[in-house]
């Protein structure tokens, strides 16, 4: 019997650390989803100014809260993420790993909390969901606001608790309080309200890697003959000037020489005078001789 305790232990450890090494939590909407609107009864009480504290500073107080349980469940592996948060005694966190039921977040408002208005309540659950699950903060004030609904509707049904979520969640801060849930007065909060917040385990899945297969290559779709423009680009030869005549006028109109006759020519003129000295030396030779 101790044997079968202890492997029942070893298992349900080994689980806890199975959701905490590659998985994330996310709150579980299903349950909120279902939550209905409440009306709360707050203190209208003036607030001293050494309990003053701006919008952001209580966002931060649940800030502060949500990362601390973040990091003992991601970074730490611890199989129970637990924040007493700061400063101390005011809020404190726990976190339930789901098993065989559903797993939530338990939220313990401390009696220093001094929290009266459903405003900053909702702030410090808002802070707290920002951090502990990674939201953004206008979605967080959403959540948190459900939660707030689901809490009260809810208000000390520990059979619904018990039925639905790992025994643990009943369990945690019990030592507090024996009271689950959100009341609707004011009065109620700081010291006894235990304020749960269910999630789911989001396992990441890398998918497996997968070749990528080659596109087929797409039909050449032949171009349509493209006009022939060359000519618009090759250079006609330029045609060479014809010469210019000059104008013709009675100054610019040269005579031609006349044809030269045929005793114009030197030769025939040289010849011709040879042959009358020679004639005339002839009849002065003979008429010589007659005298003799």
């Amino acid at each position: 019997m101790k044997k079968l305790t202890f492997t029942a232990c070893l298992l349900l450890l080994c689980s806890v650390f199975a959701f905490a090494d590659d998985a994330a939590a996310a709150v579980d909407m299903d349950f909120l989803s279902k939550a209905k609107r409440e009306t709360y009864i707050e203190d209208t009480s003036d607030v001293s100014w050494k309990n003053y504290n701006t919008g952001k500073q209580i966002r931060d107080m649940g800030r502060r809260l949500g990362a601390e349980v973040r990091f003992q469940a991601e970074e730490n592996k611890s199989p129970y993420p637990f924040s007493s948060g700061y400063p101390d005694y005011k809020y404190k966190a726990a976190r339930v790993f789901p098993g065989n039921k559903a797993g939530a977040d338990v939220v313990y408002i401390g009696r220093r909390a001094r929290v009266g208005t459903f405003k900053n309540l909702n702030r410090v659950l808002s802070g707290y969901i920002e951090k502990a699950y990674g939201v953004s903060m206008e979605d967080a004030d959403q959540i948190a606001l459900k939660v707030c609904y689901w809490n009260t509707n809810h208000y000390n049904d520990r059979a619904y608790f018990s039925t639905r979520f790992e025994h643990r969640v009943l369990e945690v801060f019990e030592n507090r309080t024996k009271t689950l849930g959100l009341a609707r007065s004011y009065k109620n909060w700081p010291g006894n309200a235990r304020v749960v917040i269910p999630f789911t385990i989001v396992k990441e899945i890398v998918p497996e890697a997968v070749e990528p297969v080659a596109a087929e290559p797409e039909p050449e779709v032949e171009a349509p003959a493209r006009p022939d423009y060359s000519y618009e680009y090759t250079e006609e030869a330029e045609p060479e000037p014809e010469p210019v005549r000059p104008a013709v006028t009675s100054n610019t109109v040269k005579k031609e020489p006349a044809k030269k006759g045929l005793f114009q020519s030197p030769l025939l003129l040289a010849l011709l005078g040879a042959a009358v000295l020679l004639l005339a030396v002839l009849i002065i030779f003979f008429a010589s001789r007659k005298k003799d």
